[in-house]
């Protein structure tokens, strides 16, 4: 490797290189910064020089901005071409591909200026959003919207689900939403609270699908108690004061912990002082000393202390260990069940609350024939998705797109990727991988990934 091809700029540009080619399908990794916007702007250069028509090109960025900046890039490019001097012109196709350009490509870089000008609806750099937005526009019957459909804004969705939610906590009044209100803030404080309800409702795509799928909120609630091992009628109170019951525990057995203790050291002494009172107090007295009760036993991460006793004690009552040992596995066992129930009584009371706040939200949106940016990312992947329609759709569809980009790959979500693979799901099968290059480019940085 001589110097120059050891050159970091140089080994850069060569790797941008062969991601623009247009032949090839191509997945890259690229830190903010290195260049990606560049990228994908040469990528569109060199398939429109391949011969490719503008139309047939998709490109699907994440934020307006970024399709705005993409499309002025691009202009600026090719409006350059047009009037750029012979040898310039030479030079900048040059650097584009590594190859030296013929005659016939100097002339269609010349050209392809007024070309995209010429193309109906001109190129294709849009937000996933405007793109589901015009599919839904172009089959509005298949997708079953209104033709005149309106879209909102963030802001606007913003505003119309804060008054979703201030409806619901206003109209709790009694009852099961009430109590779920009441659960939540056992958790939270109310600036902690007004976070889970908009990280929840943040989430209110994936919620109404699993929601949909278990066959709702009270299903839902079920299968969460369930997966955790929690009875749905418990409640963490009333599992710790049946722990601490006579009966519930081994009392003959804590009594030889207890021995053990006393025999030890000064440390022992005053875990057996404490041990006592607890076995001689009554259970409602047991269970507001539970906690320093637990400590006997247990860390604070809830597994069991490496030295429940020392040598000493043992030796002085060689039965206390195993009787120390066996009440460490009950109380281990008890907070797990606490803490499933906590968790499922929490995650239920969220659920109730958020899926009533979805529900009105829907219900605004119906009664104002609105739809949101979700809205369009969902009814456009069930329409390339589902049964009926789908088939047609995509069919008609498979005839347009020919090559997509997708930039910021990190920060599309689950459902955006749906409808990108029912949108490239025949580039690659059957009558769909025809002789002309069909092609995907992404970029994207994994690092900086919002879902992980």
């Amino acid at each position: 490797m001589t110097a120059a091809t050891a050159d970091p700029l140089v080994l850069a540009r060569e790797s941008q290189r062969r991601a623009t080619r247009p032949e090839a399908s191509v997945w890259v990794s690229a830190s903010a910064g290195s260049g990606k916007t560049r990228v994908l702007t040469d990528r569109i250069l060199s398939l429109l020089l391949d011969g490719n028509e503008p139309h047939k090109i998709l490109c699907l960025t994440f934020t307006k901005a970024a399709a705005a900046e993409m499309a002025n890039r691009l202009a600026e490019r090719l409006a350059g071409w047009a009037i750029m001097d012979p040898a310039d012109l030479e030079s900048s196709l040059l650097e584009l591909s590594g190859d030296l350009p013929s005659t016939e490509r100097l002339q269609r870089a010349r050209r392809l200026f007024a070309e995209v000008l010429d193309t109906a609806g001109g190129m294709k750099i849009q937000t996933i959003h405007a793109f589901c937005q015009a599919l839904l526009a172009r089959f509005p019957l298949e997708a079953g919207v209104a033709p005149n459909m309106q879209v909102m804004e963030e802001r606007e969705a913003g505003e119309l689900l804060d008054a979703a939610r201030l409806r619901v906590l206003s109209e709790a009044g009694e009852g099961l939403l009430a109590e779920a209100m009441a659960e939540l803030a056992a958790h939270a404080h109310e600036l902690s609270f007004d976070e889970l309800l908009r990280a929840l409702i943040a989430e209110r795509a994936r919620l109404g699908q699993a929601l949909r799928r278990l066959g709702g909120i009270e299903a839902a609630i079920n299968e969460l108690h369930r997966l955790l091992g929690a009875e749905p009628n418990e409640d963490p109170e009333t599992l710790r004061r049946a722990g601490v019951t006579d009966g519930s525990f081994d009392r003959p057995g804590l009594r030889l912990f207890l021995d053990a203790l006393k025999a030890g050291t000064e440390t022992e002494g005053r875990k057996a002082a404490l041990l006592e009172k607890w076995l001689a107090a009554p259970p409602e007295e047991r269970l507001r000393r539970w906690s320093d009760y637990e400590a006997l036993f247990l860390r604070k991460d809830g597994e069991v202390l490496a030295r429940l006793l020392s040598k000493r004690a043992q030796e002085s009552v060689p039965a206390a260990l195993d009787a120390a040992q066996e009440e460490a596995r009950r109380l281990q066992d008890l907070r797990g069940r606490v803490n499933a129930t906590l968790v499922a009584r929490a995650n239920a009371a969220l659920l109730r609350l958020g899926g009533a706040i979805l529900e009105k939200y829907e219900g605004f949106k119906r009664a104002r024939a609105l739809f949101d940016y979700d809205d369009l990312i969902l009814i456009a992947r069930d329409l390339l998705t589902g049964e009926g329609a789908a088939a047609w759709v995509l069919y008609k569809l498979d005839g347009g797109v020919d090559h997509i980009l997708i930039d910021e790959a990190q920060d599309t979500n689950p459902e955006q990727w749906q409808v990108i693979q029912a949108l490239t799901g025949e580039f690659f099968a059957g009558e769909g991988a025809r002789e002309d290059s069909r092609t995907l480019f992404v970029v994207g940085d994994a690092k900086q990934s919002i879902y992980s």
